[in-house]
Formats: C-alpha cells, sequence, structure tokens
C-alpha cells in the first residue's frame, strides 16, 4: 500500500504552532532571513491578470504570486495541509474530493446547498493575521509577515496556491460553529471550498437562516442564484455529480 507523502497531526503540532522567530520561519519556508525580509518589504508581490470564463462568457481577474512568492506560498500552503481537517471538510482536504462530498448526501432525503459569493476577495486580510496570531499563536511580526505574503489588496487573492486552504482557515470559527448548528439539527454537512451542503430526514428552514447568519457574521455574504433545494427521490445536483436512487453519477 503506497503511503501518502502527508503526515496528518493536530493543529497545536504544526511548525506555526507558536513560532516567534523571524529566523526559524525562514528556515521553515526554505529561504533565507535576507529573502524573507525582501519579500515582506515589496508592494507589488502579485499581478493581477484578466482571463475569460466560458461557462459564465465574462472576464473576471485574478491575483497571482510573482515567482519568488510562489515557491513560498506553495511551501506555507504544503505546511497547512498536513493539519487534520475535520470530516465535514472536502476541500481544502487531503484524500478528499467532490465525490466524497457528494457521496456524504447520497441517502439523505432532503439536500439543501449553499454557495458563498466571492470568498477569497472577501476574507479579508485581518482574518488572516488573527488565525496565525490568534489560533496558531505566532508572535505579531511573524504573523504580520506571514499575512503580508498570503494577502493582497486587504483580502486572499484568488491566483494563489494558498488561497484555498487559508480561506478555511480565516474562517475556522465559522465553520467550527455552523458544524455545531447543523449536528444539532440532526443533519449532515459537507463543505466543498465555497459550496456548502447540507441533507438529512428534513432541513429546517431554521437552520439554514442560521448558517447564513454566520456567512453575515464573517462578513460573507451568499450567492442566492446558486441556493438549491431537493426533496424526496428526485436526482439531485452535488459538487458537480448527479446523485439519484443512492448511486452517484460522475462526469467524465
Amino acid at each position: 500500500m503506497q503511503r501518502s507523502r502527508y503526515k496528518e497531526y493536530p493543529l497545536h503540532q504544526s511548525p506555526f504552532y507558536c513560532l516567534i522567530s523571524q529566523g526559524k520561519l525562514a528556515k521553515l519556508l526554505y529561504i533565507t532571513r535576507t529573502k524573507l525580509d525582501e519579500l515582506t518589504r515589496l508592494d507589488d508581490l502579485y499581478i493581477e491578470k484578466e482571463k475569460f470564463n466560458p461557462r459564465k462568457k465574462r472576464l473576471f481577474f485574478v491575483q497571482v504570486p510573482k515567482g519568488p512568492l510562489m515557491k513560498v506560498l506553495k511551501r506555507i500552503k504544503d505546511l497547512l495541509s498536513q493539519i487534520a481537517m475535520p470530516s465535514f471538510i472536502h476541500s481544502p482536504a487531503v484524500r478528499r474530493s467532490y465525490i466524497t462530498n457528494a457521496k456524504a448526501h447520497i441517502n439523505s432525503h432532503e439536500v439543501r446547498s449553499l454557495d458563498i459569493k466571492q470568498y477569497f476577495a472577501s476574507s479579508q486580510s485581518w482574518r488572516v493575521y488573527s488565525f496565525f496570531h490568534k489560533v496558531m499563536r505566532c508572535s505579531p511580526d511573524v504573523a504580520g509577515i506571514l499575512t503580508k505574503l498570503s494577502t493582497v489588496n486587504g483580502h486572499l487573492p484568488t491566483g494563489s496556491p494558498l488561497s484555498p486552504i487559508l480561506s478555511y482557515f480565516a474562517h475556522i470559527s465559522m465553520w467550527e460553529a455552523i458544524h455545531e448548528q447543523v449536528r444539532s439539527a440532526g443533519c449532515t454537512l459537507t463543505v466543498y471550498m465555497d459550496d456548502v451542503t447540507i441533507s438529512g430526514s428534513s432541513v429546517p428552514d431554521k437552520l439554514i437562516w442560521q448558517v447564513k447568519r454566520e456567512f453575515l457574521r464573517c462578513g460573507l455574504r451568499e450567492n442566492r442564484d446558486k441556493e438549491k433545494r431537493y426533496v424526496g427521490n428526485k436526482p439531485r445536483k452535488i459538487t458537480g455529480v448527479i446523485v439519484n436512487d443512492g448511486k452517484l453519477k460522475i462526469p467524465n
């Protein structure tokens, strides 16, 4: 059996936990202290690029980290990816996918899905700083450096390899609160990035309202156009997978 290259451990065993030395941070990121200082002083770490979305037939902008920074962000992402994720998180999480996300709801009578609008752009820099400083207990200067490298214009960039996993950690208390609300209602929760799915024998409107209230409390908004509700045996589409009669129909 092939072993995963990731060794998962609790959050408090992360090398970022209680990190208070800039020198140790540089060593952890595989760069010199001088290079770390240079990156921290730069104001143009990201470049904005225009892309075309063929499905929505519109242009959108992504903020992409420049060469030297890209390597550092991938290293931070690899380290954060080794922190064990809750079972309800399917992306970003190692060895889980849009298929495992859909499978969690395969036998539910009612399924409701919500989508967070502009998730990365709404994930503010101060929440990233708060995660590193208050949750990971990094010193203010180390937390400030990590925030500086991983955010742009006051939020998470859309073109960074680090943004998916950092978006979860930046809102970790929100996701924990939502999970507790869903669990208390006797329902099942899965999160696939900005796609939230709740299922059960029934999913009360009150529960959906509570989840939306958590979004608003954290400065996030749901995309009402993407909200869905399925009841009974009719086919339902969950993270791109069709669930019908207890079976999954996976796209090519």
